[in-house]
């Protein structure tokens, strides 16, 4: 089995932790200037385990493990070396265990890469590491049930599309299951296996919870591929629709009606709704109707859309180039013009349709909280074609990366990606700036649609227990209206100059 983890993003994903010692030296000095060197190493220590790396794990290595192990596996199916490997003196419980240590092996890279990034970073400052060795070893466990995720999910990776899209709804379902009281699901785990005092400790039952499930979860996994067939995936049949790719309106049908990838988009930006009716059940218990459309407005933010809309953006060219489906379709009439235009309109749908489902729920669930029906409903029309605008740029950015790279290196860059212009920026941003005029200023420099959301949805929503002023607000930040379109025009221009003279061999 070819087994390669790109090494060059593996290593900027080791830089975060270092990066949060530095933030938080710089932070609690400017706030605290004659501090103690132990007092503040104690805080750096207590804030890197309860905010830094639950979230950095939970947001970036989880999906990336996900990514490395699916997919690989479905694209050995796809191109048939998994009955190749089976059918020599190896069992298939003897090829099941090898990607089991493939993935314990990924979790342990991971562990000993967060831990001595942030215990350098903190070396350097003269702070002690004990402490934070200790509970970063313990939150990188999570990685162990993750790994058991995987193994379970792997008999069902039937192309390296299957495995990605797999992935990437395990990691929604975990994000969706953090709020459950179930110690063994690794993003419970992120929050309850340590606890902060004088000293570092570690909940014991919480990591034995774990680690049984990921027992349990391999030889589940493992019988299942052990009876599973090793044939081919079918294709999906649409009744009365036959498929004949003849110019730019049979690539636009066929794709969009024939497509998994398709499909799983359109399911995963559905069940990412739900991670906001929390926060709109919080906001109107907690400031009334004022504080639920604001919410409305918080949630059609779409935080984790990126880490859905980029992979999918980073699959569409460069999977079709590899598998060779552009050589196929080109062989027949069609100009590459018709294949990139096609396919751009095929996915332009799925984010439309997607984007369509997700405001449909947010909305449908604030009036269900008792949300007053016009203005709702504005609010939703206006911040979900903001959002719309976001998610065509995150797919501009996808397929700037699957014209210049391939395969899972496109795919590990598009989920860091994600986690810096979803996650990382528009938090910096805020914390900066607040939500101010500044803010809004200084977003025209940075081209991260997040950034540009915030500073347009600002200018509505100021403060929580106030209702949202009129839309019409918006219209006074025409240069960052333009942040959200300009960006994109100009992915996806350099995407088309590099694949109309990219070689298709």
């Amino acid at each position: 089995m070819k087994k390669q983890v790109n090494s060059s993003t593996i290593f900027v994903m080791f830089l975060f932790p270092a990066i949060a010692v530095e933030i938080d030296v710089s932070r609690f000095t400017t706030h605290y200037p004659n501090i103690s060197s132990e007092v503040l190493g104690h805080l750096i220590t207590a804030d890197l385990l309860v905010k830094w790396l639950p979230n950095f794990i939970k947001f970036l290595f989880i999906p990336v493990l996900l990514i490395i192990l699916l997919p690989r596996f479905g694209s050995d199916f796809e191109r048939g070396s998994v009955i190749l490997m089976v059918s020599k003196p190896l069992t298939r419980r003897r090829y099941f265990l090898s990607w089991a240590f493939e993935g314990l092996k990924l979790a342990l890279i991971f562990t000993l890469g967060i831990a001595l990034s942030g215990a350098l970073a903190m070396l350097a400052h003269s702070f002690e590491v004990k402490d934070y060795l200790v509970g970063s070893l313990a939150l990188s466990l999570s990685l162990v049930g993750v790994v058991g995720i995987a193994l379970l999910l792997i008999p069902l990776a039937t192309s390296r599309d299957s495995g990605v899209f797999l992935g990437l709804g395990a990691f929604v379902v975990l994000l969706l299951l953090g709020k459950s009281d179930y110690s063994f699901i690794p993003t419970v785990y992120l929050e309850r296996a340590v606890s902060i005092g004088e000293s570092v400790s570690v909940s014991h039952k919480a990591v034995g919870q774990l680690l049984a499930v990921f027992v349990l979860l391999s030889l589940v996994g493992m019988e299942a591929f052990r009876r599973r067939e090793l044939r081919g995936p079918e294709s999906i049949a649409v009744p009365g629709f036959s498929f004949s790719p003849r110019g730019l309106y049979g690539v636009f049908l066929g794709l969009s009606l024939q497509s998994r990838r398709f499909i799983a988009f359109l399911a995963l930006t559905t069940m990412t709704a739900f991670f906001n009716f929390t926060m709109l059940g919080d906001y109107h218990s907690d400031f009334g109707i004022p504080g639920l459309l604001n919410a409305v407005i918080s949630a059609l933010n779409g935080v984790f859309l990126p880490f859905v809309v980029l992979p999918f953006g980073a699959l569409s060219i460069g999977s079709a180039i590899e598998n060779g489906t552009v050589r196929v379709l080109l062989s027949k009439p069609m100009k590459r013009r018709d294949f990139f235009l096609g396919t751009l309109l095929s996915d332009t749908l799925a984010v439309f349709i997607g984007t369509a489902f997700y405001a449909a729920l947010i909305v449908a669930y604030a009036l269900h909280l008792g949300a007053p029906l016009g203005r709702t409903l504005e609010l939703g029309l206006a911040f979900g074609s903001l959002l719309f605008l976001s998610l065509l740029q995150y797919l501009a950015l996808g397929y700037l990366l699957s014209a210049f790279m391939r395969g899972r290196k496109a795919l590990l860059l598009s989920l860091v990606l994600a986690f810096l212009l979803g996650f990382v920026v528009p938090i910096a941003f805020v914390t900066t700036f607040g939500h101010s005029g500044e803010l809004a200023r200084r977003a025209l420099y940075v081209p991260a649609p997040s950034v540009q959301y915030v500073a347009l949805s600002s200018a509505l929503s100021q403060k929580r227990n106030l209702p949202p002023a009129g839309i019409d607000k918006i219209l006074n930040h025409e240069s960052n209206l333009g942040m959200l379109i300009i960006p994109t025009f100009a992915y996806l221009t350099i995407t088309w100059l590099r694949f109309r003279r990219a070689d298709l061999r």
